[in-house]
């Protein structure tokens, strides 16, 4: 005899109006069914199931999820791009874009070199000099700056200088200090005033720009002299003994 039929007719034996219920009763509490649903028949139960599995069928199809707590794919067709930075995102400190200048820093070009910076060599004002050079045909002097002092003021000067005092009113009357040899040339303006000791010592006498050089090459003494605008404008010789 065949095992099917043999199961069959088992299970027919075993299958009592009992158990049926029971088996009603756990398919109702498996579809929420109120408890006096349970006495329905097994065609009724059969119904439901079917209309469950009916219903259910949609949702499997959507696809919404794929598990819990898993985000759902992607939209088909929908593309990502590959490295792309996101919303709101800023480059790395410390880096400059091509070209750009970096921030506290001037564009402008470095000073051409050779521009005059030596405030010492803008003279104006009264200055006191030796003659070294007087050019008459560009009319220029060329001299090195002294510092001249008087009276008192020469005897602090030679006490600070540790010089001691010597005849013709050396550190008593007059002193001068030459701590720097630089030469300087200036243009000599037109019209300028330009004297020398007279014959007497005491006085001073009108000289053009070849008398005068000659004169203070010959006497070696100090000149007083005033510059303004960058020219020479008066010129005198200093009598010393």
């Amino acid at each position: 005899m065949p095992t099917s039929r043999i199961v069959t007719r088992h299970n027919s034996r075993t299958d009592t109006p009992m158990i049926r219920q029971a088996r009603r009763i756990a398919c109702g509490r498996a579809l929420g069914l109120a408890p006096d649903h349970f006495k329905i028949g097994e065609t009724a139960v059969l119904r439901r199931l079917t209309l469950a599995s009916f219903l259910l069928l949609p949702l499997a199809a959507c696809g919404h999820s794929t598990g819990a707590g898993k985000p759902a794919d992607a939209a088909p067709g929908s593309t990502q791009a590959v490295g792309a930075a996101p919303t709101g995102s800023r480059a790395p400190e410390g880096t400059t874009a091509p070209g750009a200048t970096p921030a506290g820093r001037s564009s402008a070009s470095t000073p051409t070199p050779g521009t005059p910076t030596d405030a010492a060599d803008q003279l104006t004002g009264t200055q006191h000099a030796y003659l070294k050079a007087a050019d008459t045909a560009k009319g220029t002097i060329t001299f090195d700056l002294v510092e001249w002092f008087e009276g008192k003021a020469a005897a602090n000067a030679c006490k600070a200088d540790g010089v001691e005092p010597a005849e013709n009113d050396w550190c008593t009357g007059w002193y001068i200090r030459n701590n720097n040899k630089k030469v300087r040339t200036y243009p000599v303006a037109p019209g300028a005033s330009l004297r020398i000791v007279g014959t007497t010592g005491t006085d001073l006498a009108d000289a053009d720009l070849k008398k005068f050089r000659a004169t203070l090459l010959s006497t070696g003494r100090v000149f007083v002299f005033t510059v303004k605008a960058g020219q020479i404008t008066k010129a005198d010789e200093i009598y010393t003994p």
